[in-house]
């Protein structure tokens, strides 16, 4: 089966909260937010295309020193199919399997779900729940707030693990009001607060600079009584 991937997988601590896990980069992205900094990975180019056969040796020597496999991007429910037989594959062999995602995709994710073949998904909040604000952000028109919104009431619904994350970017998301509103559309229980860290590749170059220490304090100071997970 083609895949569009790129690199090769990383090892990691931090991606998947106490667990350790192999990170998959799957290409190609249906929004263009203002912070991304995986702007290499946007484009479904064939430079990227591999057999996803090719990929599971690059994964067996890792198999009994990780917990699990998961998917980030880019936008992998993209690539759906691809997306199904590498979570069959981590499965078959013992492993737990994570996805990260815009939430744009609710059909791929309640597949997933349904299948059970996932374990965990995080889905970025980009921005507070306003069709207006999601497109200055994401630079993406269409009803994308309603099928992010779908994504959101489905992981509420489900058994499995979730989070909910919103990339605090100075001049961007920047202020407790915009918090407090996308807090109270996604709920305080898993929300997770991280910083913006920027990078030559971010979409928007005037997004050139993070919160300081000092300035994340109020942050901090905000997200304690609400129970908010912070990750600076």
């Amino acid at each position: 089966m083609q895949a569009y991937i790129a690199g090769k997988p990383l090892l990691s601590t931090t991606d998947w909260p106490s667990k350790v896990s192999c990170v998959i980069f799957f290409v190609g992205c249906n929004l263009r937010c203002r912070f991304c900094f995986n702007g290499p990975l946007l484009e479904f180019l064939d430079q990227y295309k591999i057999g996803l056969e090719e990929l599971y040796p690059e994964l067996e020597p890792n198999q009994y020193l990780i917990d699990g496999i998961i998917a980030t991007g880019g936008e992998p429910t993209l690539q759906p199919n691809p997306l199904k037989a590498l979570a069959e594959w981590a499965k078959q062999n013992g492993l737990e399997f994570g996805l990260m995602t815009n939430g744009t995709r609710p059909d791929v994710v309640q597949e997933l779900i349904e299948m059970n073949l996932v374990d965990y998904i995080a889905v970025d909040l980009k921005t507070v729940p306003d069709r207006t604000e999601y497109v200055k952000v994401t630079q993406t028109a269409g009803d994308i707030l309603g099928q992010v919104n779908k994504t959101i009431n489905l992981l509420k619904s489900s058994k499995i693990s979730y989070e909910f994350r919103t990339t605090l970017v100075p001049s961007l998301i920047d202020t407790l009001e915009q918090l407090d509103l996308i807090r109270q559309w996604a709920g305080s229980k898993n929300y997770v607060l991280q910083q913006f860290r920027p990078a030559k590749t971010v979409l928007d170059s005037s997004l050139n600079r993070a919160f300081t220490p000092e300035e994340l304090t109020r942050f901090t100071r905000y997200a304690h009584p609400h129970k908010i997970i912070t990750r600076f």
